[in-house]
């Protein structure tokens, strides 16, 4: 092989790695992280409701029904759901950072489940796909500050947020898992599915005993670190611009409360949050046994349509009540 050929080849491989870079990038406009950012930034210049979250939040918080309820209290309302679903607590603060830069924002209402608020783990580059993408070209330098990167990470990191093909593999990867699933399917008994894939995938998210459970309750109270380092910072930067701050423990599957809510770990862990997020003058709102009929659920995690609606109405009415008392007033 001589020289030049070998010269054309490797000028070939860069084109065709340019090429599918910026293909990727076009491809990845529209991805989850990108459009909860476009939702945010066109929002109207007064947020009365900002919803944000993890999933929960994000296929719970239904804008039409709050916006409808206030509408028909006399009190016209701007909701936006910002929640994006396989998020962090990094995410949460990056999404309201954005909208407070932007925006103002009367009212964040913030949904969590189990210990999500206090978990703040070391991660890896390679962690960051899917909706993680978001923390490579949102505002990285809060990613370098909350991730704690070890150095090969962190070089990685760098790298790769200026790189599509490899910062949105992981939009890569969920078109072709999505594409082998198809294939799977084929000649085979229907297998039921949601808006985020198979249900019983959601299962291997629950705690794998009690015990378990409770261990990581315990672990908590004992460190009394319940608001991770980026929650504490989402809520100094809301107190800081007058954002009324309200935390809902949302609604969960009737199993998930008998087996792990009804425990007297939980119930101590709770009171827990609850002090910890009222030191940031925030309201507390346990809603995670509104909703006790399994068919509201479309998994073990999250709400259906029907769900869903419920609990935006109740929410919206819980909300109008607390205006409306003079002791919330004052």
């Amino acid at each position: 092989m001589t020289g030049r050929t070998i010269c054309i080849a490797i000028a070939l491989a860069a084109l065709i790695l340019v090429a599918a870079n910026l293909l990727v990038g076009v491809a990845s406009k529209n991805s989850n992280p990108r459009q909860s950012m476009r939702r945010v930034d066109a929002a109207p210049p007064v947020i009365d409701l900002l919803g944000m979250g993890n999933s929960l939040m994000g296929t719970s918080f239904d804008t039409d029904t709050i916006e409808r309820a206030f509408q028909a209290a006399g009190r016209p309302a701007v909701a936006v759901n910002a929640a994006l679903g396989s998020t962090y607590t990094i995410e949460h603060l990056i999404l309201t950072r954005r909208a407070l830069r932007e925006h103002t924002v009367k009212q964040l209402i913030y949904g969590f489940f189990d210990q999500q608020m206090s978990e703040n783990v070391p991660l890896k580059n390679a962690d960051l796909i899917g909706n993680h993408a978001m923390l490579y070209y949102a505002e990285p330098q809060l990613t370098l500050r909350y991730a704690r990167f070890s150095w090969m990470d962190l070089v990685a990191f760098q790298t790769d947020r200026c790189c599509a093909l490899l910062r949105e593999r992981g939009n890569i990867w969920a078109k072709v898992e999505k594409m082998r699933r198809a294939m799977e399917g084929i000649g085979m008994p229907h297998r039921a599915t949601n808006q985020f894939g198979r249900p019983e995938d959601f299962d291997l998210l629950e705690f794998g005993s009690p015990e378990e459970f409770i261990r990581r309750c315990q672990e908590v109270m004992q460190a009394g670190s319940f608001l991770s380092p980026p929650m504490r910072e989402l809520f100094k930067e809301a107190n800081a611009q007058g954002v009324q701050i309200t935390v809902v423990e949302m609604p969960m599957h009737p199993w998930h409360v008998k087996t792990f809510y009804d425990l007297p770990a939980w119930e101590e862990f709770r009171r827990g949050n609850r002090q910890a997020v009222g030191r940031f003058g925030a309201s507390y709102i346990d809603a995670s046994q509104w909703l006790p009929d399994e068919s509201d659920f479309q998994d073990h995690i999250h709400l259906g349509h029907s769900g869903a609606v419920k609990f935006s109405q109740m929410l919206a009415e819980r909300l109008l009540a607390a205006t409306r008392s003079p002791l919330a007033s004052r």
